[in-house]
């Protein structure tokens, strides 16, 4: 059976590499469109057009600036991205050649050019080459290949005239301005049906939030061809406002549905708008033990009333997932949810059990383990592997407390060597703690505590990678986190603002080996540039401050705190000329640590960005920031966007004359070099946005 399997397996990996080499052919006597070219667009932009025909060239690779293809009925139609069309590959299929499909899609260009105002447009010529294509002749023998040629006159468009509000004058002027601001059909500009379309879209919504759930909005448009002129009248009919009726639940089985309509927050009578509605939606949602979540609209419109109904499906009882997975070089931080980079990544198994609705509840029981197989320096290198495993247990219980509020416990444990000091340890810790969402989870706020015992091996050759000593301790704190993310999107978010801050407190005792305090906020901001380019912000602080220490502590532990806990930087989420662990004071850590990370993001189509950086900050051991040790480096880096996250790749480079720019000397001795270069910096491939 080996000669067998062989066999198989070559005649698979043959058939893999003939396929990737093999190129596509033009059917048997029929013409292949090479390219399609529209000629005569002096004031309309051929992407979106073409997207609106099924005639079309040959695809070819294309670099464009922008994070969207065009479309056929969306703006923007008179400008478009830069784009630059390289090449079709051997494999690239080749459009069929139908002059039937020609004809019409000729009628779809001058339909499409009146709907943007153009009325007078007009199709000039069309031309083939070889012109033998464009008779409905079947192709003589071999590869035909033909290039298509349009040639529109534009002629001058439509002007809209006026605008008109018809039936507001009865309505608070607060509503009127809010109407008068949704118009995006002006007097003086191209009359495009878009912008009509548009424009009693953004006129009924703003009237829906008003809660006037029963409002019309009808459009009439008067074209003057002869004089190029379109009046443009609104017609509003507000009617009565609305009023949430009852709230049902439906779908849940034997799940209760009390939890569901607490969860919803919904009061019969209060003003009816569409965004709550929204929230409701997202509040159920978040309870965590449903797949999807629809609520339907009924109107009642002799009560002027609209009750809600909420379907729910319930995630499956039980779920069980196994599989093997790479951590490079990040792990994400329990009391933040944010991510550290670390020297070091691992191969890991994973398995996890979810047990949902608990005891009938919509409670969940989660146990995850991860044997890994771990490398001590920052991915992809390479280095004699160690054992380790993270273990952990949580359950959640929604609505407990309160309708909105998620209670949870958490255990786990880590073994394995420490990510930056390399000596084998065993870090146990239990949270219990809470977390809330408000203003429909734009603002998110944890309160937890947490008890940490973290044991080191007692073999004699387990000391720290730079020499040092350490100890076990016992670390028990209360934590405060706030998010409030104003963005866009939380996936490449192109404007708005993210702000965070954590904040912790731990007393000297039995359970706790310092009395200290710990404070770290977080400010990003995205600001949109053209082409869908983004301009990103962040800036970050950290700073601990111990007021006692057990005595029997070694003595970094006793000055800078817990090690798990103190400050670090560099790497794939840091200032990236440096390796993980390696900006200021080291992978010994701080209690004062300043960031500043600005990146330029250029889309390239929906998969790729590239970006360009420039990165600051430092790590302190001592009581005072210091904001004179610049530590810059700038670099540039590539995003390639996958389901499972970005896959990034930055190379940082040290800028030598910003470095500790207080007049310390620059570069440190033993400072990391860009691979295969005398050049301070470092390489980074991870998976993950920087921030």
């Amino acid at each position: 059976m080996v000669w067998l399997h062989r066999l198989v397996a070559t005649t698979l990996s043959t058939g893999m590499v003939l396929g990737l080499f093999a190129c596509a052919s033009i059917e048997k006597g029929r013409y292949g469109i090479s390219d399609l070219e529209i000629a005569g667009m002096e004031q309309m932009h051929p992407a979106p057009l073409r997207e609106c025909l099924l005639t079309r060239g040959r695809a070819r690779v294309t670099i464009r600036l922008s994070a969207t293809t065009p479309k056929c009925t969306e703006p923007p139609f008179s400008s478009g991205p830069p784009e630059l069309g390289l090449w079709s590959w051997s494999w690239t299929d080749w459009p069929t050649f139908n002059r039937s499909v020609l004809e019409q899609d000729l009628k779809r260009i001058l339909r499409w050019y009146k709907a943007r105002g153009f009325y007078a447009a007009k199709i000039e010529h069309v031309s083939f080459d070889p012109e033998v294509a464009g008779e409905g002749n079947p192709c003589p023998d071999g590869p035909c290949e033909v290039e298509v040629r349009i040639k529109i006159s534009e002629g001058e468009p439509i002007v809209t005239e006026s605008v008109t509000l018809v039936g507001v004058q009865s309505l608070p002027k607060e509503l009127q301005a809010a109407l008068d601001a949704a118009v995006v059909i002006h007097a003086g500009a191209r009359f495009d049906e878009g912008d009509y379309d548009s424009t009693k879209k953004a006129l009924l919504g703003v009237l829906r939030q008003a809660s006037f759930a029963g409002a019309r909005v009808v459009g009439k448009v008067s074209v003057l061809p002869s004089s190029l002129q379109a009046n443009v009248r609104f017609e509003i009919e507000a009617g009565k406002p609305y009023t949430f009726g009852a709230l049902t639940v439906t779908g849940q089985g034997k799940l209760p549905e009390s939890p569901i309509i607490l969860a919803a927050g919904l009061t019969p009578g209060e003003s009816y708008r569409p965004d709550r509605v929204d929230e409701i939606r997202v509040e159920v949602l978040a309870l965590g033990a449903f797949s999807t979540v629809e609520v339907q609209e009924i109107p009642d419109d002799a009560n002027a009333s609209i009750a809600l109904s909420v379907k729910v499906t319930p995630l499956a009882p039980d779920e069980l997932r196994l599989g093997i997975g790479v951590t490079s070089g990040a792990n994400v931080r329990l009391e933040t949810g944010d991510l550290d980079s670390i020297p070091q990544w691992d191969i890991h198994l994973f398995g996890r059990y979810e047990r949902r609705h608990i005891a009938g509840t919509l409670g969940t029981l989660r146990v995850e383990d991860r044997p890994r197989l771990i490398f001590g320096e920052a991915f992809p290198g390479l280095t004699p592997p160690e054992l380790g495993n993270v273990l952990t247990l949580r359950v959640n219980q929604p609505g407990l407390i309160e309708a909105r509020t998620d209670v949870f416990a958490q255990a786990s444990w880590d073994y394995g060597p420490d990510p930056y000091l390399g000596f084998r340890r065993s870090d146990f810790s239990v949270r219990l703690g809470a977390h809330r969402g408000f203003f429909t989870r734009r603002l998110v706020a944890t309160a937890a505590i947490q008890q940490d015992v973290f044991l080191v091996n007692d073999d004699p050759g387990n000391v720290p990678s730079d020499g040092s000593e350490t100890s076990s301790y016992r670390y028990a704190f209360l934590e405060q986190d706030l998010r409030l993310d104003l963005r866009d999107q939380a996936m490449q978010p192109s404007q708005g603002v993210y702000l965070g801050l954590n904040l912790t407190e731990s007393a000297h005792m039995a359970t706790s080996d310092w009395t200290s305090f710990k404070l770290a906020p977080d400010v990003r901001a995205y600001f949109p540039l053209p082409f869908a380019s983004v301009l990103a912000l962040r800036a970050t602080l950290g700073a601990i401050v111990i007021l006692d220490a057990d005595a029997e502590l070694d003595d970094a532990s006793e000055r800078l705190g817990p090690s798990t806990y103190r400050l670090r930087g560099g790497g794939a989420n840091s200032v990236r000329g440096f390796l993980p662990g390696g900006l200021g004071v080291g992978s010994t850590g701080g209690i004062r640590r300043w960031e500043s990370m600005s990146e330029l993001r250029i889309r390239l189509g929906t998969s790729f960005t590239v970006v360009g950086f420039l990165d600051m900050g430092d790590v302190n051991d001592q009581s005072s920031f210091r904001f004179g040790h610049l530590n810059t480096s700038v670099g540039f880096g590539l995003r390639y966007y996958t389901l499972i996250g970005p896959v990034r790749l930055d190379a940082g480079f040290r800028v030598i004359d910003w470095q500790r720019a207080d007049g310390s000397p620059g570069i440190e001795p033993d400072a990391n070099n860009f691979p295969f270069t005398d050049t301070p910096g470092a390489l980074h491939l991870t998976i993950g946005d920087s921030f």
